[in-house]
């Protein structure tokens, strides 16, 4: 960022600079590290509270580090000055300069006011960018893409990835739906397992116990298939050769992979390490089903399963005590007949 002149300019509530760019004299905060361009973009872009997220600092950083160190190599910069980027971009991806990343999500669709410092034009050679140092630095597979024009005006990479985590906050919300009713009850509920009892429950009724990380699993699946579904429009946005809506694109995929690791995470050690099964309420669904007649059909007809099954229906007794009140089979030949753990396989 070319600064012409700065000098120092209080004021009534806090310590401010004047820098001078291209488009003329700004204030600037006195004790931050951004100048005019970000200072700039604050103005304009003064869109809620959503910051760049914090991975997307870092990987600047990272990204300025292995330029600096690529450049150097290639003998296109002088050693001190490769340290003292080195050394910054090391503050940078430690965290220790997140107060000077102040700008919203909400702004120039390529994203370049975040990372205005960057540099802008690397040869072929350095491009394969620092993306070899890159991936040196993170120990992740980075490489360069083969098709830079295709890089800039699409996405597709990210709006593939935000789907994988689409489909798992889809399987996420069958399996927390599922253990929510399951464990519904005490008495008229399913009933089936027993839910860990995590906080005191509800707040109107004394006693019962909320399933409140299936709760909680399931908004996060909602926000995350939210997520997805900005992540796709944004992508289809790649407006001849320039995509304009990054800053919204990864946003929404790290708040989709930080949720959905979080989430996880409470979900196993709060919810699903602690569940127990119901067995007495269990034995008595298995043993209360009319299905299981199904066993029965090879061996007595099709017919006679049929009666034992809507007799046992209109009497509300089960399988068992139909049978012998028709006379059909004897206790012993009916527990002989009638295995439902048989009934589990081919």
């Amino acid at each position: 960022m070319p600064v012409e002149s700065v000098k120092e300019q209080p004021t009534d509530q806090i310590k401010t600079r004047i820098e001078t760019d291209s488009m003329g004299e700004i204030a600037v905060v006195a004790d931050k590290y951004w100048g005019a361009q970000t200072e700039r973009s604050l103005h304009h872009f003064n869109i809620g509270f959503d910051m760049m997220p914090r991975e997307m600092i870092r990987a600047l950083g990272i990204l300025k580090k292995a330029a600096a160190i690529v450049n150097f190599d290639l003998e296109k910069l002088e050693e001190d000055k490769k340290n003292l980027i080195v050394q910054a971009a090391d503050e940078v991806v430690a965290g220790k300069l997140d107060a000077h990343f102040p700008l919203r999500v909400w702004q120039t669709g390529s994203g370049t006011q975040t990372n205005m410092n960057a540099n802008e034009v690397i040869s072929n050679r350095a491009i394969e960018r620092a993306a070899a140092k890159i991936a040196e630095l993170t120990g992740l597979p980075f490489k360069t893409h083969p098709n830079k024009f295709a890089a800039l005006s699409a996405h597709d990479e990210i709006v593939f990835a935000s789907g994988a985590l689409k489909t798992l906050a889809a399987s996420l919300m069958k399996i927390a739906n599922d253990i929510r009713w399951l464990g519904s009850g005490p008495r008229c509920g399913i009933g089936e397992l027993v839910l860990p009892e995590n906080e005191p429950g509800s707040s109107i009724m004394p006693g019962k116990v909320n399933p409140t990380q299936s709760e909680a699993m399931t908004m996060v699946a909602a926000q995350v298939l939210g997520n997805d579904a900005s992540i796709g429009f944004a992508g289809s946005q790649g407006n001849f050769e320039l995509n304009v809506f990054k800053p919204v694109m990864i946003h929404n995929f790290l708040h989709s992979v930080r949720l959905l690791k979080d989430a996880c995470h409470g979900f196993v050690d709060f919810c699903v390490n602690g569940i127990e099964l119901n067995r007495q309420q269990i034995d008595k669904y298995l043993n209360d089903s009319l299905m299981l007649v199904t066993a029965l059909n090879q061996h007595i007809g099709y017919d006679n399963a049929a009666k034992i099954a809507k007799h046992a229906h209109k009497k509300g007794i089960n399988l068992r005590e139909s049978a012998i009140e028709l006379g059909i089979l004897d206790g012993e030949k009916f527990d002989e007949l009638v295995k439902p753990e048989e009934m589990t396989h081919p």
